[in-house]
C-alpha cells in the first residue's frame, strides 16, 4: 500500500554534490541545506530520472522537493521539481 507524502517527509533542497558509490547499492547526495548525506537507492523505481534531476539541480542551483522514506530519514523516496523549475523535469 502506498503512503502519500506528508509534509514531515518533504523538504525543498538544493543539490551541492552527487557522489557515485561504486559497488554499493546507492548514490550519495549532499544538499546545501543539510550537513548529512542522503542516499538514492539504485533499485528505486525511476532511479535514472531522479538521478538526472538531482544532477541538473547541482548544475543549475535550483532546489528540488525531496521526499524521504521516513521523517528525518536519509533515504530518498521521491524527487520533484518545484513550481517554476519545469526545465529540470525534462
Amino acid at each position: 500500500m502506498s503512503v502519500s507524502p506528508s509534509k514531515d517527509r518533504q523538504r525543498d533542497l538544493t543539490v551541492a554534490h552527487v557522489r557515485d558509490r561504486p559497488g554499493l547499492g546507492y548514490v550519495e547526495v549532499m544538499f546545501l541545506e543539510s550537513a548529512r548525506p542522503f542516499r538514492l537507492s539504485r533499485s528505486r523505481e525511476h532511479f535514472d530520472r531522479f538521478l538526472s534531476m538531482l544532477q541538473a539541480s547541482g548544475v543549475s542551483g535550483r532546489p528540488l522537493r525531496i521526499t524521504v522514506s521516513i521523517p528525518h530519514g536519509g533515504d530518498i523516496e521521491d524527487v520533484q521539481t518545484i513550481t517554476g523549475n519545469s526545465d529540470l523535469d525534462r
